[in-house]
């Protein structure tokens, strides 16, 4: 029998494959874990490089906690922000329908950004997503993300050029027992209703 962690795609980093144990433990059998589910105690070493997002609209997805690793990084706190003004005005509403795909699925994601400093060194991260659900409700309104640096290096203090931010690549959805969407994340194409 395929464990849960053994059905993960390859490559994924050490790092994803313990945050989506961590992930399927939360759920405790259910479909999906809730909110109170996921405590900063809970994700211990993961809190300071996790982004937790509230699906709010086509609009507007919050970012409800930004961990201190990533708001070092990026050089100001993310929480507060849409997420969707972190990227292109171009590529916004992919970006918006990904995101709300993944949510209606359920299903967890990863993608791959290229984060460029002043200095012109760059920081290879895996950034990967869960989601889960306000207590309560079945439907995914949240989505945990946790960043992953891919080299050694700290950056802390430097200027981080946000474009390297607006689009990662070789995003793909990763199917946590319940499917992936019918969608290709990286040949963008006209936004259409889901689930």
């Amino acid at each position: 029998m395929i464990g849960f962690l053994d059905a993960l795609p390859a490559p994924l980093s050490q790092r994803a494959k313990e945050f989506f144990a961590l992930w399927d433990e939360c759920r405790r059998g259910r479909k999906l874990p809730q909110r109170s589910d996921i405590t900063p105690e809970i994700l211990g070493s993961f809190f300071e490089t996790c982004v937790l997002l509230e699906l709010r609209g086509h609009d507007e997805i919050r970012v409800a906690m930004a961990g201190n690793t990533v708001n070092a990084h990026l050089g100001y706190d993310l929480t507060g922000f849409n997420y969707l003004d972190l990227t292109s005005a171009e590529n916004r509403s992919w970006r918006a329908h990904l995101t709300i795909a993944q949510a209606a699925q359920p299903c967890g994601v990863v993608i791959y950004y290229w984060l460029r400093f002043a200095d012109g060194s760059v920081l290879p991260v895996e950034f990967c997503g869960a989601p889960y659900c306000e207590d309560g409700a079945e439907d995914a309104s949240l989505i945990l993300c946790c960043a992953t640096g891919l080299a050694k290096t700290d950056m802390r203090g430097q200027p981080m050029d946000p474009d390297s931010y607006e689009e990662g690549d070789g995003m793909r959805f990763i199917d946590l027992g319940f499917g992936v969407p019918p969608l290709v994340p990286s040949q963008r194409q006209a936004a259409r209703p889901v689930q």
